[in-house]
């Protein structure tokens, strides 16, 4: 009985802890490199308005705050900055449950639940599609009085993420994260299924 007990628990940590990494994974990619932020500057006019190179400055300060390798130095105004210090708070907070995560994984690691799990999170991620077509209401009535206390996250014209991060870069972003994870849950499946298929 206590060997079952253990095994539910394990299964119970398991499935949070594979979606959550499953999740991080291609968000820090987007988050943390500027390859998409640049990328998302070929088709946005509004990058076109300021100045490629100026978006590629800001861009690059970007990521490297979110890094902890510098400062918002160019462009951006104090709203920003004070904004953006909040969202670098989140993300630092979410690399501390992703390791947390990692240890887990480790601990309760099965590959018939891992094999399995990643099928339900592919599913579960998948019908995240469904808030695409109210994206804008998600995004400005939801997401953000869920994650913050004011009203900084608000762009204007004067404010550097205005042009290179629009609300459209916002919504081309949750697809390509949506997308990402749902790839790595199959192919977290298909690797698993052919192991379990043959075992050693």
């Amino acid at each position: 009985m206590y060997s079952t007990w253990v095994s539910r628990l394990k299964g119970i940590i398991l499935f949070p802890t594979l979606f959550y990494l499953t999740v991080y994974i291609p968000l820090a990619f987007i988050v943390y490199l500027p390859y998409w932020y640049k990328f998302n500057c070929n088709w946005n006019e509004r990058c076109d308005t300021i100045g490629y190179e100026r978006a590629e400055k800001g861009i690059d300060d970007l990521t490297s705050f979110f890094l902890h390798k510098g400062e918002l130095v160019s462009f951006w105004t104090k709203k920003e900055k004070l904004h953006l210090g909040e969202v670098r708070d989140i993300f630092d907070n979410m690399f501390i449950i992703a390791i947390i995560c990692v240890i887990c994984l480790m601990l309760t690691f099965d590959r018939l639940r891992v094999s399995r799990f990643a099928i339900v999170n592919a599913l579960i991620i998948v019908a995240l599609l469904v808030v695409l077509p109210f994206f804008t209401t998600f995004w400005r009535d939801v997401f953000h009085p869920l994650l913050f206390s004011n009203n900084l996250w608000m762009n204007n014209r004067f404010d550097l993420s205005f042009y290179i991060m629009p609300r459209q870069f916002f919504k081309y972003t949750t697809v390509l994260l949506i997308a990402s994870s749902v790839i790595l849950n199959l192919g977290i499946w298909s690797v698993s299924r052919r192991r379990i298929a043959s075992p050693r």
